[in-house]
């Protein structure tokens, strides 16, 4: 009996002492909001992120930031300075915890083509006669825009790519699986993009370059800059017709910088900000 009293007595002792931990260690957290889920919102309150990266890309599963929040925390023009005090800031609502505005990763959810990097590419039937010559040309001018982009670059090799990384189905079978050989982008032509202006020609794409999350990681880490820099840097040597997904950062420790996601084409960034 005794025995037994000790042991509850070092039971509670445990759970008190980790339940002080656990109040210590926790931070405040950010604003908790709604966000808009294309599912539910009319598509013309759609931001232009989201049409792309869903009518062009073929990939769901982020949502954009309703117009309003955006404007109170000066993630959009007409506010000089973000809001602060006991609202937060930007970052906290950024990226203050699950369900935050402008990076949500639902709890328990396996990794999807939305939370990675993403390069894809619009080949026109001018330039390419099939797409084996479509997927060449699409690897040979991102490479070249690295080229033009950074001083040191990483040497990991890209592979045209039918779906985006993470994309359920983008292996077939175990070998290739294990070989990460992914499914190949399909022969047939399509009418352009949302984001191109020229219409009337017919595209190959998109063409996914699996592996673009690990090739910009090293490129930013051997140029010293950021993540995110270094899409913007590249995108602005890439033609019209190449989109990157910037998948955004969350705060995840004192050293981390997050930012948020985006969308690059040609330069320009487009942001989850509802309509």
């Amino acid at each position: 009996m005794l025995e037994l009293k000790n042991m509850h007595h070092l039971l509670c002792t445990a759970l008190a002492a980790a339940l002080l931990v656990g109040c210590a260690s926790k931070e405040p957290q950010g604003p908790q909001i709604t966000l808009q889920d294309p599912e539910q919102t009319p598509r013309e309150k759609w931001s232009d992120a989201m049409k792309i990266l869903r009518d062009d890309l073929g990939i769901k599963g982020m949502k954009d930031v309703p117009v309003e929040t955006a404007r109170k925390y000066g993630l959009i023009a007409g506010v000089s300075e973000p809001v602060r005090g006991n609202s937060g800031s930007m970052g906290d609502l950024a990226f203050g915890g699950v369900g935050a505005a402008l990076f949500l990763i639902p709890t328990g959810q396996a990794r999807g083509a939305w939370q990675e990097d993403q390069v894809a590419a619009w080949i026109s039937e001018k330039d390419a006669k099939n797409i084996e010559e479509a997927t060449k040309i699409a690897i040979e001018t991102v490479d070249n825009a690295r080229k033009n982009a950074f001083s040191k670059l990483a040497t990991y090799n890209l592979k045209p790519s039918a779906l985006a990384d993470n994309s359920p189905g983008q292996f077939v079978g175990f070998k290739n699986t294990f070989f990460e050989n992914p499914v190949q982008p399909s022969e047939e032509l399509k009418s352009a993009p949302s984001f191109i202006k020229i219409k009337g020609e017919k595209y190959y794409g998109p063409i996914f370059m699996s592996g673009f999350r690990i090739k910009i990681v090293v490129d930013a880490s051997r140029n010293d800059i950021r993540r995110d820099e270094a899409m913007r840097l590249l995108s602005a040597k890439l033609p019209d017709g190449f989109v990157i997904y910037n998948s955004g950062q969350r705060k995840a420790g004192k050293d981390i910088v997050p930012f948020p996601p985006s969308i690059l084409v040609a330069g320009k960034e487009y942001h989850f900000t509802g309509k």
